[in-house]
């Protein structure tokens, strides 16, 4: 039998997405922000309870059918994004034998967690908001929050499993490299400890069926820690958040800075001509700006809702269903950018990105010129990786001998 909860009369005095609380907080983001039972009860001030049969409709927790569009719009390219771009590097590493790597199983693995991000967690958030209600039954209460939490969890702990792998690879090149069977044991690892920082968010999940006018219902999906609940759901938010972000963060920060220095120290071995030096200089600085570019993107996407979550859950802020949403996006839309630049900055995924879209790419500049403008094995690689452009230039040799 499901639990009843008949709402107090100072919510019923106006539509349920502008109705406000003895305290000053709005009722549906109260609701369905991330609050425990406790917190929630609390607010609604059951001394003052009443029956809800004043006729009032709901009318969704967004009055605005423009902020929906704009939502649904949101979300929607993240999902294209990410499932496009995240699939392909799947596809690629998958195909190509000479990606089979313990790199490539992380790279994989990465893809993979935001794979489930964007299909069980994306989806949920923007439903849940659109239609005020949770439409997904109680099964899926339970297992789309673990599912959020446990990829979220994998990924960070990737991101630093790729980090430690590409320092060892960098400041430890004659060490040897790790194996797919270790990578493959890092990746059972890494989903064990996601999946025990997961449980308590599912297990502690409970659906609470709302009343409204004209014997409707709307169901919510809720967090219900048990006592003190208060401090369970505080500490937990704390831990995640420095063992799961500010933790990684650093690792990945100080990781990174070695690897820099190492490369930008190092001096390579037979550059005897400008051209080699400078080939080489760009080499290094384009090596450098992509793993700051990484440290920067986890941490700017995860701040804002980490914070937030933080400051919720310890009662330093009120909750704020624009803020949660948007921080919310911003941290999901970290799932578009990895694949960029993970897997797309290296040339075998680009080949492999125009051979799947049947696209020859051609500069503009003529092909001839810009052969001649490479060193020998850069031109070799370019001829292997792009047969088009070496039947053209062929093509173009023959006609100046002709002529």
């Amino acid at each position: 039998m499901s639990r009843r909860l008949w709402l107090p009369s100072q919510y019923a005095s106006k539509p349920l997405g502008q109705a406000v609380g003895p305290n000053g907080t709005y009722f549906l983001p109260r609701l369905y922000a991330f609050h425990n039972l406790s917190s929630f009860y609390q607010d609604l001030d059951v001394d003052n309870m009443g029956d809800f049969d004043s006729g009032t409709r709901y009318e969704g927790e967004s009055q605005s059918r423009t902020v929906q569009a704009l939502l649904i719009v949101a979300y929607s390219v993240i999902i294209c994004i990410s499932l496009f771009g995240n699939v392909v590097v799947c596809h690629v590493v998958v195909k190509n034998k000479r990606m089979h790597s313990a790199t490539s199983l992380f790279i994989v693995n990465l893809a993979v967690a935001d794979i489930m991000i964007t299909v069980l967690n994306t989806p949920f958030t923007l439903v849940r908001f659109v239609s005020s209600t949770w439409i997904f039954g109680k099964l899926m209460c339970h297992i789309s929050r673990f599912v959020q939490y446990c990829s979220v969890h994998v990924s960070v702990l990737t991101l630093t499993a790729i980090a430690l792998d590409r320092h060892q690879v960098i400041v430890h090149p004659l060490k040897p490299r790790m194996s797919i069977v270790k990578g493959g044991i890092c990746i059972i690892v890494i989903w064990v400890m996601a999946s025990c920082f997961s449980l308590p968010h599912a297990i502690y999940q409970k659906l609470i069926w709302v009343p409204y006018g004209n014997r409707t219902h709307r169901m919510a999906c809720l967090s219900n820690f048990p006592a003190p609940t208060d401090l369970y759901w505080k500490y937990l938010d704390l831990t995640t958040f420095v063992l799961l972000y500010v933790l990684p963060l650093l690792v990945i920060s100080i990781t990174y800075t070695m690897v820099a220095k190492k490369l930008w120290m190092r001096n390579a071995i037979g550059d005897v001509t400008m051209e080699q030096y400078h080939a080489h200089q760009r080499k290094k600085k384009m090596t450098i700006k992509m793993l700051m570019l990484v440290v920067v993107v986890f941490a700017v996407c995860w701040f804002p809702l980490n914070c937030y979550l933080v400051l919720l859950s310890g009662k330093a802020i009120h909750s704020n269903n624009a803020l949660y949403f948007a921080f919310h996006w911003f941290a999901m839309s970290s799932t578009c950018y990895n694949p960029f630049i993970y897997c797309w900055l290296n040339e075998s995924f680009r080949s492999e990105l125009r051979s799947l879209l049947g696209v020859c790419w051609r500069p503009e500049v003529s092909g001839s010129h810009a052969l001649q403008s490479l060193s020998a094995p850069f031109r070799h690689a370019w001829e292997e990786n792009f047969p088009c452009k070496q039947a053209v230039v062929s093509q173009q040799t023959r006609d100046e001998n002709s002529a």
